[in-house]
């Protein structure tokens, strides 16, 4: 019986686990390829508008991933195991 429980609280903290890893790691990473590969390697812009430029990206990519997690926890529901009828 106990291992019934476990497993969805295990599956949760999968869940919450990827997306906190998803959170702080896109944002940083979008953040350093747009710097160096598009604003100042394709664009040629100067370093601190680039730094804003990239900033923006990464903000924009925050909230994409915060929005998944919303989405996720509030509406993709557990699955119930199913009640034996008679």
């Amino acid at each position: 019986m106990a291992e019934l429980k476990e497993l969805p609280e295990l599956q949760v903290f999968k869940t919450v686990l990827c997306h906190s890893i998803v959170i702080i790691a896109f944002p940083a990473i979008s953040f350093f390829l747009s710097k160096v590969f598009v604003f100042d390697g394709l664009l040629g812009i100067n370093s601190v508008p680039s730094n804003i430029y990239a900033a923006a990206v990464a903000v924009v990519v925050l909230h994409i991933a915060l929005g998944a997690f919303i989405y996720r926890a509030y509406f993709t529901s557990p699955s119930k195991p199913q009640a034996k009828t008679d």
